[in-house]
């Protein structure tokens, strides 16, 4: 069953318990309340005519005529009795039952009682009985009018509330109609579907309930859009990887054969050795860096340890000179500048940055190491007096294995310097640039 059709059911059934509910007391309060002024007429009548009795002491074949004199009521049906006498019966307007109601009556019972289609009451006077008794037919016409305008108010009612409901439900309900088509559009890729938004938006449980499926919806399609990033890049990252080792591993092959064959001699080409040497580092340089990058992709939280960005600056500086002593180095930032971030990764950072600056520029070239802090990030900028990057360059310059134009590079690299910057930045989250000659990067102050 629908949940539509179940809420439906379940408010027509509830209004119409309701309304039996309600026209049963009505007509059972109304029976009642009708009953009670019965009984309270029938005591009065009884009263009276109690109080008359001593009246009719008179010629017994007088009696009923004098009854009528004396008891001057036209409403009722009325019985008297003398000791064993025949009952002398008076009434108004009804026809007199065939069977004396004294014959019928409790005589003994104190209050009102039903005798035979009449509501009756019975009261003594020394000899005399005294029955004083109205008809049950009128009262049961109003109880029964009542019924039946109670019935068809009710019918009427609950057919009206079932079409309000009807349309009510409907209407309060078509939301999860579109969350529904919403899920099966999901179901068949369309990640970018959504649910559009129910009036009275999050007031509702229906509003909250779609703001919650778009909410699910929206991380789903990221997720999804991150790991079809991470798939393509991760076949990307295998390809240019497979293409970048592929170079050096024919070099030494190649030497290996000759070396084999005796087509080269060692011992005359000792410069063999060392281009094997040199393509063996290189390889090994290579993977280091793609273990790196590996270990980043897997996105492990940075370290979080107080770091201090002036002291590492100069670090780098001074391992930069310790490898090319005559290019001239210099560092511009204050005293201390301390953030929170992984140390070794930030140092990774600016050996990159400088070693970036030896492969890219000629021997000698001047540059600056810079330490801007401001408010909320510290920026870092590595500026070196060469050419710089066009805007092209600039856009690819953090991609993997990319490289810059040749006009640029005197030395040979993998391309993978600044993407190690870019990611360790990114995880500590920063961003990184390039600015014409000047690469810069920021992080968070209080990461």
């Amino acid at each position: 069953m629908t949940l539509r059709r179940s809420l439906l059911l379940t408010t027509a059934g509830l209004t119409a318990a309701a309304l039996l509910i309600v026209c049963a007391t009505a007509v059972l309060a109304m029976r009642a309340y009708l009953l009670e002024r019965t009984d309270e007429q029938l005591a009065a009548a009884a009263r009276l005519a109690q109080t008359r009795t001593a009246l009719l002491s008179v010629d017994p074949a007088q009696r009923q005529e004098t009854f009528r004199e004396v008891v001057s009521v036209t409403e009722y049906v009325i019985e008297l009795r003398h000791g064993d006498d025949a009952p002398v019966r008076v009434v108004a307007g009804t026809p007199l039952p065939a069977r004396p109601l004294l014959e019928q009556a409790a005589l003994d019972r104190p209050g009102p009682q039903n005798v035979h289609g009449y509501r009756a009451v019975v009261v003594h006077d020394a000899d005399v009985t005294v029955l004083v008794a109205l008809p049950l037919q009128p009262l049961r016409d109003t109880v029964r009018r009542l019924l039946l305008v109670a019935v068809a108010t009710s019918i009427v009612v609950l057919v009206l509330l079932t079409a309000a409901a009807r349309w009510l439900v409907a209407r309060r309900l078509r939301p999860l109609n579109g969350i529904a088509a919403a899920a099966s559009d999901l179901a068949d890729g369309q990640l970018d579907r959504r649910v559009p938004d129910p009036p009275g938006g999050a007031r509702t449980e229906v509003g909250r309930l779609t703001l919650a499926i778009n909410g699910m919806l929206a991380r789903i399609q990221a997720a999804m859009a991150a790991r079809e990033r991470s798939e393509r890049r991760m076949r990307d990252f295998v390809a240019d990887a497979s293409h970048e080792l592929r170079t050096p591993v024919t070099s030494i092959k190649g030497y290996l054969q000759l070396i084999r064959t005796g087509v080269v001699d060692v011992r005359e080409r000792p410069d063999v050795l060392r281009r094997l040497e040199d393509e063996a580092g290189r390889m090994g340089a290579m993977v280091t860096s793609l273990l790196y990058l590996a270990r980043l992709d897997a996105s492990p939280p940075p370290v979080r340890e107080p770091a201090d960005l002036t002291a590492l600056a100069h670090d780098a500086v001074a391992d930069a000179l310790a490898v090319e002593p005559e290019r001239p180095l210099t560092v511009d930032a204050p005293a201390e500048c301390r953030v929170t971030g992984d140390v070794a990764a930030l140092r990774q950072v600016l050996a990159n940055l400088l070693a970036n600056v030896r492969a890219h520029t000629p021997p000698g070239t001047a540059a600056l190491v810079r330490v801007v802090p401001g408010e909320s990030v510290v920026r870092v900028e590595v500026t070196d007096d060469g050419p710089g990057m066009d805007e092209h360059a600039a856009a690819h310059a953090f991609e993997r294995f990319w490289r810059a134009d040749p006009a640029r590079s005197v030395t040979g690299g993998a391309g993978l310097g600044l993407a190690i910057v870019a990611d360790v930045v990114h995880a500590h989250g920063g961003e990184a640039g390039v600015t014409g000659s000047t690469v810069w990067f920021t992080v968070p102050r209080d990461s």
